[in-house]
């Protein structure tokens, strides 16, 4: 094996674990209320897309949570629901902030970020006239 093969094969398993871990802390969050989940298996579904096409075809094949990813994959799409369980999630965390911490500077400044933040969710465009998901799920074993 030449200094190319491993590098190419040391990336590999890089990308796999990064992939790994942050589709593990994505699962461990499914079970914690109010604590993020889509985001940190949308991260492992880029990573493994590097290091691990087939994981990342199975992921975007899972019953639960392939839909939302497949969405966001194919067109930076996020279904209604999505945004609306997304924003409730972060205004449960906001007003537990206000509440528990105080009316800090840091508390108003990560209320500008989080309004910023789901603006920006809001902007985002819907399932509809776009490639349909289950088409992608096709194509998906390559990476973006």
């Amino acid at each position: 094996m030449d200094n190319h093969d491993r590098s190419a094969a040391w990336h590999a398993t890089a990308w796999r674990v990064f992939g790994a871990a942050s589709v593990a802390i994505g699962i461990v969050n499914a079970f914690i209320p109010l604590l993020p989940t889509t985001v940190f298996l949308l991260i492992g579904v880029w990573a493994w897309g590097k290091g691990a096409p087939e994981w990342r075809a199975r992921l975007l094949a899972h019953p639960r949570w392939g839909e939302a990813l497949r969405l966001w994959v194919n067109g930076r799409q996020v279904s209604r629901r999505g945004k609306r369980m997304a924003t409730l999630g972060i205004a449960t965390n906001w007003v537990l902030s206000a509440v528990f911490i105080g009316p800090t500077t840091a508390v108003l400044a990560a209320s500008l970020g989080l309004a910023a933040l789901v603006a920006w969710l809001w902007w985002r465009p819907e399932p509809g006239s776009a490639a349909s998901s289950a088409d992608f799920l096709a194509r998906s074993v390559h990476h973006d």
